[in-house]
């Protein structure tokens, strides 16, 4: 198991980002926030090797939604696998990796009050070739032991595809709650059948330009992460379908937006206080895209 800080060391570094960002990270704007996760670059960010490489992945995982639970997040989504990941040539490093996955989430919703769910198609299995062990019965078992934890909701997709949730798992899709955040690790886009089904109407999209390990990431840098989350989410706020312009509000995003070329772009890192490599984010306002560096 990994060491998590403190509570209050937590609330710290997010106030000191927050005041960075120039953003309001109050606690019910945090109760707002709901990312959804598409980790990515598990197997090229770091020298690991087979699951090695996807176990910290998973480590990763476990500290974000840790924060999250911490700063005031009631739910979260993270994407593990989709239907068409059993047809990988690596499929068995990954399904290698989430089996050693369950005891450490078993331990750390103990822990934290963290409630798992895991949204996706189960009625087949969901192991590959030539292997025995059977995941499902443990991601049941951790439903049913982390049902009454109250203080944040990880809705992990395994097994998932935007067609089974339009489809078989319509029903149950639609009483989840909507993501505002979409966090892309290492990759500038949605795959088609990741996206979550009626549950982004009213998302923006963030990129972060490194991958989503362990080991390459520190206590700070995730917390900035998910600051830059809440900034995103706030500067998109009220702009899907029922945006109203007030007085010049018109002339100044045409300037900022068509004539200036808004582009904002900030660098925090400190190489004398930051152990770990500098990480990149890009997200967009209704002016242009920002770019940070911490």
């Amino acid at each position: 198991m990994i060491n998590l800080p403190p509570d209050e060391k937590i609330h710290k570094i997010f106030k000191d980002c927050c005041e960075q960002l120039e953003i309001d990270g109050s606690r019910k704007h945090m109760e707002d926030l709901v990312i959804y996760d598409m980790t990515d670059g598990t197997r090229t960010s770091t020298e690991l090797e087979g699951a090695e490489a996807y176990v910290d992945g998973g480590l990763f995982v476990l500290r974000f939604i840790h924060f999250l639970k911490i700063l005031g997040a009631k739910n979260s989504y993270i994407n593990v696998i989709h239907e068409g990941h059993k047809n990988r040539i690596n499929y068995m490093d990954i399904y290698e990796g989430m089996r050693r996955h369950v005891g450490m989430y078993r331990e750390f919703s103990k822990m934290d009050g963290i409630r798992l769910r895991f949204v996706g198609k189960y009625d087949t299995s969901i192991a590959p070739r030539d292997t025995d062990y059977d995941l499902r019965k443990d991601l049941k078992d951790l439903e049913e032991a982390t049902a009454v934890n109250p203080d944040h909701t990880a809705h992990f997709m395994i097994n998932y595809s935007t067609r089974w949730a339009a489809e078989e798992g319509k029903e149950f899709f639609g009483t989840l709650p909507e993501a505002n955040v979409i966090l892309r690790h290492a990759k500038g886009y949605v795959n088609g059948d990741m996206w979550l089904y009626g549950k982004l109407n009213n998302n923006s999209f963030v990129y972060a330009q490194n991958g989503s390990s362990n080991i390459n990431w520190s206590d700070r840098q995730i917390i900035m992460l998910i600051t830059l989350c809440l900034r995103s989410m706030l500067l998109n706020k009220g702009t899907h379908l029922s945006k109203k312009y007030e007085g010049d509000e018109k002339e100044m995003v045409r300037r900022q937006r068509e004539i200036e070329l808004s582009f904002c772009h900030k660098s925090f890192y400190d190489k004398s206080m930051e152990s770990k490599l500098q990480k990149r984010v890009v997200l967009f306002s209704s002016y242009g895209p920002e770019v940070y560096e911490f």
